[in-house]
């Protein structure tokens, strides 16, 4: 985005670009612009409402462990991402197909927004394999809590980053619920729900880390002391930082 794009004129807009306001990936002075105008738009909002439930229905879906290789390449991106220089000026379409071939999404965006529409909920596997409606079995909870959680510093929170984006385990904070009061409590605001969580200790504290969406390319790592944590308690947060571009 080179700052002289105009917010798209509708009605009409297309279901990528109204999937791509619901994910939060608009630069912000477009999603302000654009959001009131689609939300009065009665089918605009029909889809809105159609990825909200879709995202609710995902969310409700055991666990499934992320694949190896897809990890890999997820901790590749982030290095690549954090690597010292200039980036260069790239179009919000370009930057859309980059970030998709990255992760190897492909369409899977799309795919997600269309079914939406239509009332159906889809779980992609990477790699190109065909749709699935069967999800692997949940870990149990022993499996779970097998392993230590992972042991970090102050400034290694980078390095956390692939490990933590691969779990859904809001550990001692139990709910997302919990989650959302520790960071009003914070004062930190996120537009969707975290991309990974997980306990850590930090310098030797308990303490479960957060990866919330921060735009296109960012992530935001937070770390909040479960036994202090909640509304009104912003000494409950004991990093608050964003990587990425």
């Amino acid at each position: 985005m080179t700052g002289m794009e105009r917010v798209p004129m509708g009605p009409p807009w297309s279901v990528d670009l109204i999937a791509d306001l619901h994910a939060g990936v608009l630069p912000p002075e477009v999603a302000a612009q654009l959001r009131p105008r689609v939300e009065a738009d009665p089918d605009a909002r029909e889809i809105l409402q159609a990825l909200d439930a879709t995202l609710e229905d995902l969310q409700a879906l055991p666990p499934i462990p992320m694949p190896d290789h897809v990890a890999a390449r997820i901790d590749a991106a982030l290095a690549a991402e954090a690597r010292p220089g200039i980036a260069p000026v790239v179009s919000l379409n370009d930057a859309r197909k980059r970030r998709n071939r990255r992760l190897g999404l492909g369409g899977a965006g799309v795919l997600v927004a269309a079914a939406a529409a239509f009332g159906i909920v889809l779980a992609v596997s990477p790699g190109g394999q065909q749709p699935s409606n069967q999800a692997k079995p949940a870990p149990t909870t022993s499996s779970q809590n097998a392993a230590p959680p992972l042991a970090l510093k102050s400034d290694q929170l980078g390095s956390a980053v692939g490990d933590v984006l691969k779990a859904q385990n809001f550990g001692p904070l139990e709910t997302p619920d919990r989650l959302a009061g520790c960071l009003k409590g914070g004062g930190i605001t996120s537009s969707g729900n975290p991309l990974g969580i997980s306990p850590i200790t930090l310098d030797g504290k308990d303490a479960v880390m957060a990866i919330l969406p921060a735009g296109l390319g960012q992530y935001r790592l937070v770390v909040l002391d479960p036994k202090t944590c909640g509304p009104d308690k912003p000494e409950g947060v004991l990093a608050n930082t964003t990587i990425g571009r």
